[in-house]
């Protein structure tokens, strides 16, 4: 399993620990998307993309400086990831998110392929299927990661926005994610893990 504190060092020399998101800091917000994904039982290497998917920024927020991430940066982040999870956190940065759920859509058809979209270019995302299904995974743990933690505060209210798309997305990435969903939904959106 991934020792996520092993990067906490990284993640501040980066400034991360210095940045504001929602009610709290980016980087804890990465490290609770990271312990979501763990419990989800995915691969190291999608969890250690998850503690630094926010490191560019995103569509939902940081977006500021998205359309020029400078290459210095990219090779920084790689030097502690690694070339396959850097390039997976650079796609996850730039993706649109309407494309990501239409490649969902088109991933449930029988020989279905992703059609992620860079949203700064609109230039074509190429992804595998296994890398399409690794990103979805770990926007899944992201959009968890959001879920309010405490009553007042000003996080997403995951159940009004977006419920409906992901509860189909975790219990298409199987029994794993269904177990960490209904945990971190607190239930309100159970999914039944023997019907799936």
């Amino acid at each position: 399993m991934l020792d996520a504190e092993k990067y906490r060092g990284d993640l501040v020399r980066l400034g991360l620990h210095k940045v504001a998101h929602q009610d709290e800091t980016l980087m804890n917000h990465m490290f609770r998307a990271c312990t979501i994904l763990q419990d989800m039982q995915a691969e190291d290497h999608v969890c250690l993309a998850a503690l630094f998917h926010g490191v560019y920024g995103t569509e939902g927020l940081h977006n500021d400086n998205v359309e020029s991430i400078p290459e210095d940066k990219r090779v920084e982040v790689r030097a502690i990831v690694g070339s396959p999870v850097e390039q997976m956190i650079f796609t996850f940065s730039v993706m649109s998110y309407q494309s990501l759920g239409k490649s969902f859509r088109n991933m449930m058809r029988p020989k279905g392929k992703p059609e992620m979209k860079d949203r700064r270019t609109g230039a074509d995302i190429p992804l595998e299927r296994d890398e399409f299904f690794d990103i979805l995974r770990m926007k899944l743990g992201d959009v968890l990661a959001h879920m309010p933690q405490q009553v007042g505060n000003t996080q997403l209210n995951l159940p009004a926005e977006y419920s409906g798309f992901w509860k189909v997305a975790a219990e298409y990435l199987g029994p794993d994610a269904i177990n960490t969903w209904n945990k971190y939904t607190d239930r309100q959106m159970w999914i039944d893990p023997e019907e799936n």
